[in-house]
C-alpha cells in the first residue's frame, strides 16, 4: 500500500519536474469528507458548504454535452510526453483532461474549473506490467493503482479522498500534495495563453 502512496506523488512529482529539463461516470463521494476542524463547528459547516459548491458545479459541468469549442495542446510534464484537451461553453473554459505518459505508467487527471479557478481534479493512476522498453511489456496488461479526488476552494485543497486509505492519509500529510497539483493546472493554463504551444512552457 506504501507503494501505492509514493506512486501518486511521484506522479505529481515527475509532472512538476519535468517542466525544465469523459468522465460523466464520475461521481464525488459523500464519505470521508471530513475537514481537519480540531472540534470547531463553524470549520465543520464551512467544509460542507465548499463540498457542496464543488458537487453542484462537478455535476454542472458534467451535464454539458454540446460544447462550443475543444482544443488540444501536447504538453511534457512527464517523462514519454502527454496531451491536455480544453473543453469550451460560452467562451469559458471549463475542463482540462490531461493525460501524462511515463516510463512505468499513466496517469489522467480531469481538473474541473469554477471561476477561472481549480474547484476539483479526479485523477486515475495506470501501472504498465513493466517498463515500457522491456520485451515483457504489454499494453493489455496495464492495471489501474487508483484514483485521487482533490477538492480546492480559492486556490487552497481543502480535502481530498483516495481509494486506497494508506495513499489518502500519505497525500493530506505532504505539504507539496496542494501546489504541486495547483502547479500542473497552472502550467496548462500558461499552455492555453500562448495558443496552446507548449513551447518555454511545458517541454
Amino acid at each position: 500500500m506504501k507503494q501505492l502512496a509514493i506512486c501518486s506523488l511521484a506522479v505529481v512529482l515527475a509532472l512538476s519536474a519535468c517542466q525544465g529539463n469523459k468522465n460523466s461516470g464520475n461521481t464525488l463521494s459523500d464519505s470521508s469528507l471530513v475537514a481537519n476542524t480540531d472540534g470547531n463547528d463553524s470549520s465543520v459547516a464551512a467544509s460542507t458548504d465548499s463540498t457542496l459548491l464543488v458537487r453542484e458545479n462537478f455535476e454542472r459541468i458534467n451535464a454539458i454535452k454540446d460544447w462550443d469549442k475543444i482544443d488540444s495542446a501536447q504538453v511534457h510534464e512527464s517523462t514519454e510526453g502527454g496531451v491536455a484537451t480544453y473543453y469550451f461553453k460560452n467562451n469559458k473554459l471549463e475542463l482540462i483532461k490531461a493525460r501524462n505518459y511515463g516510463e512505468g505508467g499513466y496517469s489522467l487527471q480531469d481538473m474541473y474549473l469554477k471561476d477561472d479557478k481549480l474547484s476539483f481534479v479526479f485523477e486515475q493512476q495506470y501501472n504498465y506490467n513493466t517498463h515500457i522498453i522491456d520485451p515483457k511489456f504489454d499494453m493489455d496488461k496495464t492495471k489501474k493503482a487508483g484514483e485521487v479526488r482533490y477538492y480546492f476552494m480559492n486556490d487552497k485543497l481543502f480535502n481530498l479522498i483516495a481509494t486506497d486509505k494508506e495513499n489518502e492519509k500519505y497525500l493530506k500529510e505532504d505539504p507539496r500534495t496542494d501546489t504541486l497539483m495547483l502547479h500542473l493546472f497552472n502550467q496548462l493554463i500558461k499552455v492555453k495563453d500562448n495558443g496552446y504551444d507548449p513551447k518555454g512552457i511545458s517541454e
